[in-house]
């Protein structure tokens, strides 16, 4: 390995420790209360060393969330490949948004953080509620693609399947966010509930 392949790879390691860590506090306080000054503290380190890698604390945020944004998509894909083996647009619909639900909840806390958080460097990821979303946003461009399989959906507008598809998106937001808010609900109850939003998200799509 040379000089500089060593280099590379230290600044990949930092960069790393530094996001790693920034996510732990995340988890624990929230994006709001992210500063340099704690994740410094939490990798022992001065605050000056961390700007060398960053330019600063939206950048790490920036970071942090590109790479939480593709784990989700990269979850969500592995759904929507089921396409190719002639599913029911019902079935993979419903499939996609238990597999959405679940991978929230799973998440829990560090979700509620990210999705809750109004800061632009936050919205311009997590926001899906504006006209042309569907090419801006890959959720909710997979999920007017699995739309237009539906018989009902063929021959409408593009902008009425967006519609549609941010809907569905946020009837599952609010049942992921009273979920976890409501965390003591026993388990038949969380299953019943998840099983009468796929049902009403098919009847939707299906109109």
């Amino acid at each position: 390995m040379t000089k500089e392949q060593r280099k590379v790879r230290e600044r990949e390691e930092m960069r790393n420790l530094i996001l790693q860590n920034a996510a732990l506090l995340i988890a624990e306080e929230g994006i709001e209360k992210l500063s340099i000054r704690k994740i410094a503290e939490k990798i022992e380190y001065s605050p000056g060393i961390i700007y060398h890698y960053f330019k600063g604390k939206e950048e790490i945020i920036e970071n942090y969330l590109q790479q939480k944004y593709t784990d989700m998509l990269s979850e969500l894909q592995s759904v929507q490949q089921e396409v190719q083996q002639e599913l029911p647009p019902d079935t993979l619909l419903k499939r996609s948004l238990e597999k959405f639900i679940r991978m929230s909840l799973y998440m829990g806390v560090e979700y509620r953080n990210v999705m809750l958080n109004d800061t632009p460097a936050v919205l311009s990821y997590t926001a899906v509620l504006f006209r042309g979303a569907a090419q801006e946003r890959k959720a909710i461009g997979m999920l007017c693609q699995g739309l237009h399989r539906f018989e009902a959906q063929k021959n409408r507008q593009e902008a009425f399947v967006e519609l549609t598809a941010q809907v569905i998106w946020s009837a599952a937001f609010g049942l992921i966010m009273r979920l976890l808010v409501e965390k003591d609900l026993p388990d038949d109850q969380v299953e019943a509930l998840i099983s009468c939003h796929l049902d009403s998200m098919v009847a939707i799509a299906s109109r």
